[in-house]
């Protein structure tokens, strides 16, 4: 038994030494980490872009029980028609750059405005949905946008009337409500802010070859300065204020999508972004369900002028909205429940 332990004691200092769990593996990893976040753009050929924009292409978690998932453009277009112009039925390459009159209208009636009847508004398996990425050369600096298409976007459950938030309605008596306090919604919730076609993005930006910084896309602009913006790179995360986005595998920035609506985020959280003047708030709720890895499957294309995309890019001349006309909007929301399809990129 002596000779047989001692016969196993260089095995296990073998085996302790090489287990993943020590610190030459922890070591080895940070400097193979260290080393991709330091790579920037080799060259500036289509070809070096290509390879810094998978490099550096954001994993977008969607939410838990995310029903609106991400596809392509091409999968999207089997299932709409072109109202405006011509040819009625379209792909990448044949959708026209038309006009902004031009929109495209569902295949399958929408029987009221917030009904979710069409099957494509499901998208498809973000394992096999691409991301568009658009870049551009500006001489000492190099950014490259990341779009990402969803056939649906759910809007906000919002009151239709007068929200009462914890209203007292009766005389307070010394400072206390002596009545059952009202809260809730007087004049009905509807879903508003429904709309077809979703275009969502954020935008890598490269100076003097080394990577810079990260910028993101909430909803309009107003909310973008608040909550979204740029966040700098600053040696192995981005940051803006206290605010931060981590990477993951060293170099793809994890951003999470908002359930139903997509708004792009920098970490997990209910996000309370705007207060309506009838006293309801507008929130986007963020968690990190799948993730989508979008360099995967990544198809980059250098900007151009309107009307020059060609083949399968040819989508992005198109100057219509991606989705169905609005439909029932009360001056009392400001919104719409189905609201026009968005413009599309590049811009």
């Amino acid at each position: 038994m002596v000779v047989t332990g001692l016969w196993c004691l260089p095995l296990v200092i073998v085996i302790l030494h090489s287990s993943p769990s020590n610190g030459w593996y922890r070591s080895t990893k940070i400097r193979q980490c260290e080393n991709r976040r330091k790579t920037g753009l080799t060259g500036r050929s289509h070809a070096d872009i290509v390879t810094a924009a998978k490099l550096w292409a954001p994993v977008v978690r969607l939410a838990f029980g995310e029903e609106w998932k991400p596809s392509s453009v091409d999968y999207f277009l089997q299932h709409v028609n072109l109202r405006g112009g011509s040819p009625t039925s379209v792909t990448p390459s044949t959708l026209p750059t038309c006009n902004s009159n031009c929109y495209l209208e569902t295949k399958t009636h929408l029987s009221c405005p917030s009904c979710r009847e069409p099957a494509v508004f499901k998208g498809q398996d973000p394992a096999s949905a691409p991301a568009y990425a658009i870049y551009e050369d500006k001489g000492s600096v190099v950014e490259i946008t990341y779009w990402f298409f969803f056939p649906y976007n759910r809007g906000k459950r919002a009151c239709g009337g007068l929200y009462l938030d914890n209203v007292c309605p009766c005389v307070k008596v010394w400072g206390h409500c002596p009545c059952p306090r009202i809260k809730g919604c007087a004049g009905g919730y509807s879903t508003f802010g429904n709309h077809v076609g979703d275009w969502e993005h954020v935008k890598i930006k490269f100076n003097n070859t080394k990577i810079y910084s990260i910028y993101l896309s909430v909803h309009d602009s107003e909310i973008t300065k608040q909550y979204g913006g740029e966040f700098l790179w600053i040696g192995n995360e981005f940051r803006k204020g206290d605010r931060t986005i981590f990477t993951t595998d060293c170099t793809h920035p994890q951003v999470y999508a908002a359930k139903g609506s997509h708004g792009i985020w920098p970490n997990t959280g209910d996000h309370v972004y705007k207060k309506l003047f009838n006293g309801d708030k507008l929130k986007d709720l963020c968690s990190a369900g799948t993730a989508w890895k979008t360099a995967d499957n990544l198809k980059v294309i250098k900007m151009a002028a309107k009307g020059q995309f060609t083949g399968e890019f040819s989508f992005l001349n198109f100057l219509g909205r991606w989705g169905n006309r609005e439909q029932n909007c009360p001056k009392i929301i400001g919104h719409c429940v189905l609201e026009n399809g968005p413009g599309g990129p590049p811009k």
